[in-house]
């Protein structure tokens, strides 16, 4: 599991076996049985939505139960529970992966974007912005694509290209492929405008889309 997600993955762990904590705390008193003690709780609640939505997002299914569940503010081990359940819930999504498509969901709605953009300006005659998004886009995806393969992605880009080569993640003629996409980025920004043609650029919009929708889609 990527490190980032390690982590939150943890973090969730120790949160339900907070909560359960918590809800251990529930005594009988004059008026019903109820958590008494609010400090823990309080503190376990924040806790809680914080970590939801720094994770998964505000839009998201798990962060709506669980404002709903933290709007009542729970008093009873039984609402505690419940939102332990939400915990387990994502936690289990986190290690299923879903969390992971969710983010190359959206990656792929940006990726189409910057495309588009992209294929616009070389129309209109702008090939040399067009060759820098084109080549923003194939960073990104070596990137993403270097994660998946649990590899270092702090590298530069031709070396995530070689090293997904390696990995067996693509093909040798698709990694030529993508070292022209690299090449003509990089002579558009270094101001090396002649080394390529408008032609080139929109074929390698093209490509890339159909690579992005090959090795990037769901």
């Amino acid at each position: 599991m990527n490190p980032k997600y390690q982590r939150a993955a943890d973090r969730l762990r120790d949160l339900i076996a907070e909560g359960e904590a918590v809800a251990s705390l529930e005594r009988d008193s004059s008026v019903g049985r109820y958590i008494q003690d609010r400090a823990p709780l309080s503190a376990w609640l924040v806790k809680v939505e914080n970590h939801i939505e720094a994770v998964f997002g505000r839009e998201s299914a798990h962060y709506r139960h669980a404002d709903r569940a933290l709007d009542r503010y729970p008093e009873h081990s039984y609402q505690v529970h419940t939102i332990v359940g939400i915990l387990k819930g994502a936690l289990s999504d986190l290690e299923g992966g879903y969390l992971i498509g969710q983010e190359r969901l959206i990656a792929g709605v940006v990726f189409d974007s910057v495309l588009e953009e992209a294929r616009h300006l070389v129309d209109a005659g702008f090939k040399d912005p067009a060759a820098v998004l084109v080549r923003v886009v194939v960073e990104d995806s070596l990137r993403r694509l270097s994660r998946d393969e649990q590899l270092d992605d702090s590298g530069k880009a031709a070396a995530l290209n070689i090293a997904l080569r390696e990995k067996g993640r693509y093909s040798k003629p698709q990694w030529r492929l993508v070292e022209v996409w690299l090449d003509i980025g990089n002579s558009a920004a270094h101001g090396r405008f002649d080394d390529y043609s408008k032609e080139e650029v929109r074929r390698a919009v093209d490509d890339v889309g159909r690579f992005l929708a090959e090795h990037l889609g769901p």
